[in-house]
This record gives C-alpha cells, structure tokens and sequence, in this order.
C-alpha cells in the first residue's frame, strides 16, 4: 500500500479505491522499485539495474519513464503525493510502505488457465513488435502480466521492446545489443528476429543507420515471412524495410498485406498511408489514417504525419494535429524533426532551432537533428556552424555537405563525392528526398539543366512540398526563374486536385476537422 494505492507484484496490478490503474510494464517496474526501496531513494543507476535490467541507462530515460507513471497515477511532481524527486539522489516514495499478504491469488489470474495465460503472454508480447510501423511504432500500451520465469531470451527481447519504445537514438543502439545477443543464443527465435528486423529499420531510417541495416532487415522478414507465410508482423517488418529502401510500392503491397492478415494491425494501415503521403497521394493517405483510427489505433506518428498530408494543401488544421502530436510524444526526435522542417518550410529558422533545442540528452546528437541544425544555421549564413553539424551528422547529411561545398565554390570536393557515390547504381530507386537533395547539389555546381531534371523527376515520384523548395538556401536562385516558376505551377496544380478530392470527402473533411485536446505550450 502506497497511501491510497494497493499495489499487487504477483498480479502486476494498481488499484486506487477499487478501481483499476492501467500501468505499461516498463511503468509499473518503477512503481515497484521505488515500493521495495521505501523510505530511500534511487539513483538512476539504481533504476537501470532493477527496471531496465542493464548496467546504464540515461538520466532522460529515467526522468522521462517517471514523468509517464507520475502522470499515469496523476501526481502533480510540485506537489507529490506518491514519488518525490530527491535532488542529488533520484526519487523516492513520498510516504510509508505497508506490506499486506494477499490471502487468495487474486481472481482475475486464479481463474485462467496457466496454458491460457501463456498465450496471452506470447500474443501481448508479440504485438508489440508489430508496433514498430513505417514512423515509429504505437503509443505504448499496458503489457500483459508475467506468469512465471522467461527464458534469458525472452527477457532480452522484452529489455529491447521496452528501449525501442523510447524511441531514442542510443536507446535504439542499446535495443539491438541485446537483440543481437538473443539471436545469438536462440537463432530460430521468431520473436526476437521481428524485433530485430524492426529495430535494424527503425535505426536506420531515424537515427543515421544505412543501406546494410535496411538490408538486413528484409532478410530477416524474408526468412520469417517463409517460416510463417500468415505472420502480420512479419509482412510488416518488410514493408518497413522495403519502403526504408525506396522501394516504396513493394513496400505498400507488404503493409496492405499485413492488415489484411490481421485487421487489428493498424500499424500496418497506417505505415501504408505514410506510403501514399511522400507519393503524393495526399487524400489516399489521409483516408487510410481514419481507417486506421477506426480500427483502433495508429502508428505513433499518425498526427504528425496527417499534419505532413494538410500543411502541403495549406489546411488550416494542421496546425492542431501538430500541436497533437506534440502532446502526444513530447521531446521524440522524429516529431521534433517534423516541427522543425515546418519552421524551415516558412523560412523561420530559429524557430527551427528552439524546437531542436527540445531534444533531450544523447538524442540532440542524432543524425537527423544535426542535419536539421545545419540547415537552419545555413539559412541564417552562419556557414561554418552548418558546416560543423553536416559532418558531426555523417553519412545522413552527406548530400548537405556536398551542396554546402558547390554552394561555396568547393567544386573539386564535391565532384568526387559524386563520382565515388553509387548514384547511377541507385537511380531508380532513389527517393523523392534523394532526387530534391541531389538538385541542390546540382544548382550549388552551376549545372541548372540537371538540377531541374532532378526536381521533374522528384515531382512525377510524388514529391508536393513547394515551400521546401522555395526556402532550400540552395535552390532560391533556380526556384525564383522561369523554369522553377513553371515546376511550381505544376506542383500546385496537383496540390489544388488533391485538396478537392479531400473535401469533397465527407468523412474525411470531418474527421480532418476533429477539435484538438486542449494544449498547454507553444510549438
């Protein structure tokens, strides 16, 4: 007992007044540890051995699992009335600790089947996998209860659900440690090979991974997918790996697939809209989104990328769902990065580098926000600090670096860059990012006539960001002539089209219009 909370470790359950506090997992870990402590404190070294299960884990990590049970069991932390933040030492319990002994097991387990609930266990566990869609994953959800000892294996695949559901640059790097050390110990476990595939995707497409990752990946989907040809997740994973390489139809069909096996995999669904959205099939990837709400949930990122689909025809609910977004995921990276390209969309570049500043602890040095960082600081022509952050960010803002060396006349390096690249190799599979990425490079050389080309094909690939185009410190010059001017026509023409379809969509006009929760807090 903890005041007014009856806290039972067998059943892994909370109770306030008789009535259910739903805890994930990862949450009621720490609940638990701060009980068995009681009255003293723990460190976040503390935490990382009796919660996570590792030797370290960031003080963030920490910070952010006990802002979620704080606001999970609805503690005010200026006011605490359950965890109290111990400054220098951690956190602790606010008040005493009774211990009662339950007299029966609790019902809602003594009346299951042990065989019943194992499958519930595996199921609950699997699904988590199955989370991890195109953008990211579902919100978390409370895990199913432990009913007896795992397998060493089984307890590293659930450590790397859990660091993978922080959504966090080394936590990503920490997940598939101990996913690899899964396989390794069991290589035929299923489980810990749709994490693995997931994760391999994951890092690769938000944290600065590369084509051996996403290469990987599929295998392993592969090989899953031929053990058991009816495995939603698995067909998930592939299409993540798929669309990860630009692949993006083949991708499509594996998402559809998938919620077509199980059409509780909303994931899947909404992966599959993502699809539709960078090929510029604006209203296909919104009808998805709602049929995927309706199904019962979506991807982690559905709001930022539904605010993505109504910020290129100019609707003025975007602002909203980015605003949801937000609330939803505070401090994640790729939603962060999303509000920052919005900024640099409208050319407000330190309000591009205020939302970076909200990334926390070792994910202000992910790829993908140093990149962002560097662009940011080359619209307002602090050209050395964009150069610091292009290379501090590698391989991910390589194409950056190469614009920013033919932009200031470093022709000779960036000319081997091309040569050395596997451009001709990769054309055709070359994302619409990729063909956008290598117009600027071609503008920065002088070379036009190629820079449009690459912009027509970045078009007819679905590519309908305008503002990008027109804010990019690399192509204001072409975006500003008769040509780029005729490029732009072309975009709005399609943006004008799909914005009618959208409209002209009953459902859909509703459901974009949605009122937003009430938020607290400037974007």
């Amino acid at each position: 007992m903890l005041d007014d909370l009856s806290v039972d470790s067998q059943a892994r359950s909370v109770r306030r007044g008789g009535e259910p506090v739903e805890l994930p997992d990862l949450s009621f870990d720490a609940l638990l540890a701060l009980l068995e402590a009681a009255p003293h404190p723990l460190s976040v070294d503390d935490f990382a051995r009796r919660v996570w299960r590792l030797e370290h884990v960031s003080a963030e990590t920490v910070a952010q699992r006990i802002a979620l049970l704080r606001k999970a069991l609805g503690d005010d932390p200026k006011r605490p009335r359950y965890i109290r933040t111990v400054r220098g030492a951690g956190y602790a319990a606010t008040a005493s600790v009774a211990r009662a002994e339950a007299d029966t097991p609790p019902p809602s387990l003594w009346k299951v089947q042990p065989s019943r609930l194992a499958a519930a266990a595996s199921l609950a566990i699997a699904a988590v996998a199955v989370t991890l869609g195109a953008l990211g994953g579902e919100r978390e959800t409370p895990g199913a209860a432990h009913t007896g000892p795992q397998s060493e294996t089984a307890i590293l695949v659930h450590r790397a659900k859990q660091q993978l559901a922080l959504h966090q640059f080394r936590e990503t790097d920490r997940a598939l440690a101990l996913l690899r050390e899964a396989v390794a110990r069991e290589p035929e476990n299923f489980d810990a090979r749709l994490a693995l595939s997931f994760a391999l995707t994951t890092k690769a497409t938000k944290f600065g991974g590369g084509l051996e990752e996403k290469k990987e990946a599929e295998a392993l989907a592969r090989a899953l997918i031929a053990a058991e040809p009816k495995s939603s997740g698995a067909w998930s994973s592939l299409g993540y790996s798929l669309d990860a390489q630009g692949r993006s139809n083949e991708g499509l069909t594996a998402y559809r697939y998938a919620y077509r096996l199980d059409p509780t995999n909303a994931s899947a669904l909404s992966s599959a809209a993502y699809v539709h959205l960078i090929q510029g099939d604006l209203h296909q990837a919104l009808m998805l989104e709602r049929q995927a709400q309706e199904a019962g949930g979506a991807s982690r990122y559905a709001e930022i990328q539904i605010a993505q689909a109504l910020e290129l025809i100019g609707h003025p609910a975007a602002e909203a769902w980015r605003a949801r977004a937000l609330s939803m995921n505070p401090g994640q990276v790729v939603v962060l990065s999303e509000l920052a390209r919005s900024h640099l969309r409208r050319g407000e570049a330190e309000a591009a580098l205020e939302v970076l500043d909200q990334t926390r602890g070792e994910d202000r040095s992910a790829p993908i926000i140093l990149q962002l960082r560097g662009r940011a600081a080359l619209m307002l022509g602090r050209h050395d600090e964009a150069r610091r952050s292009f290379e501090a960010a590698g391989a991910w803002a390589a194409w950056d670096l190469a614009a920013l060396e033919a932009g200031t006349g470093e022709n000779p390096p960036t000319e081997a860059w091309l040569a050395a690249s596997t451009l001709s190799l990769e054309e055709k599979r070359m994302s619409t990012w990729s063909r956008v990425a290598l117009a600027e490079i071609m503008a920065g050389l002088g070379r036009e006539v190629e820079a449009l080309d690459a912009l027509s094909q970045a078009v007819d690939l679905g590519w309908r960001d305008i503002a990008w185009l027109k804010q990019s410190p690399y192509l204001r010059e072409l975006m500003a002539s008769e040509e780029g001017r005729r490029v732009v026509d072309r975009v709005r023409l399609e943006l004008e089209a799909q914005e009618e379809l959208i409209m002209a969509t009953r459902s859909l006009a509703e459901f974009i219009d949605l009122p937003a929760p009430s938020l607290g807090g400037t974007l």
